[in-house]
């Protein structure tokens, strides 16, 4: 994920690195550094776990509930939490979208994910609506 950063984020890191995060930064310079052969081969790892994901989605499911992130949301507009739950329905192309069904114990948001089949955005969309009017967010 973090090779693919670097690549689209290349005209805001030579034109303003400087303005960016030291997280992002961070994640960029790695992934400078991610070689070919890691790559290719990352992302030919993906192609097996995606025909698992299109059948789960084909005979069985509208999406799949997980965690956000780690806890509540992080206070402040600093950052928006550390991307974990989401990069792998990135690396698959699947559709994810995260909702503040909940409140942590310190007043902060705290959400779940759902993730759709690939090309399914629409009908991720009206299940995330279907969620939220049924929890009454």
């Amino acid at each position: 994920m973090d090779a693919e950063l670097a690549v689209n984020l290349a005209r805001e890191w030579e034109t303003g690195r400087d303005r960016l995060s030291a997280p992002l930064r961070a994640r960029i310079e790695h992934g400078h550094a991610v070689r070919a052969p890691e790559y290719l081969a990352a992302k030919a790892a993906a192609g097996p776990l995606m025909a698992t994901f299109t059948e789960l989605f084909e005979q069985r499911y509208d999406a799949i509930l997980t965690p956000a992130v780690h806890g509540t949301a992080p206070a402040g507009l600093e950052s928006t939490g550390e991307p974990t739950f989401c990069t792998l329905w990135t690396m698959l192309g699947l559709p994810a979208v995260s909702l503040p069904l909940l409140q942590g114990a310190n007043g902060l948001p705290l959400g779940v994910q759902l993730v759709g089949p690939r090309h399914g955005d629409g009908r991720l969309l009206r299940t995330a609506r279907w969620l939220a009017e049924s929890v009454g967010v």
